[in-house]
């Protein structure tokens, strides 16, 4: 498993949001991705940073300034974590970086979304 000087955790409203904040994450400074979580049908996002000390704690920065400019600043918290212990990191990333998945979130998302949509159908047509 590979370790990190530091990890940043951001948790902010809305997918969208989620995503141009870790855009700009990224852009700022050397950091990897190493989870997300939805919540909330998406409402509510983690984003999580792995990279040293100085890039993490720009990118968390970088994450701050981009939600203050947005109306209502959807973040809702944002740290870091220096020196992280390595039982942190085991919850982090429950698996191994090459190993195989099977799609993608969107993907997975996706799937959810048009198995409930068919639910609904069904349930509707059992009302008539």
């Amino acid at each position: 498993m590979k370790t990190y000087e530091a990890l940043g955790v951001v948790e902010t409203q809305y997918f969208t949001v989620a995503m141009e904040l870790l855009d700009q994450m990224c852009k700022s400074s050397d950091v990897e991705l190493l989870a997300s979580e939805n919540y909330l049908g998406g409402r509510l996002v983690t984003l999580i940073v792995g990279g040293s000390v100085s890039d993490v704690n720009v990118a968390v920065h970088a994450a701050k300034q981009a939600a203050e400019n947005k109306s209502n600043n959807p973040l809702k918290m944002a740290l870091v974590i220096s020196n992280p212990h390595s039982e942190i990191m085991k919850y982090i990333v429950s698996r191994e970086p090459n190993a195989e998945v099977e799609g993608t979130e969107l993907e997975v998302l996706n799937q959810e979304k048009e198995e409930t949509e068919k639910k609904k159908k069904t349930v509707s047509k059992k009302k008539k």
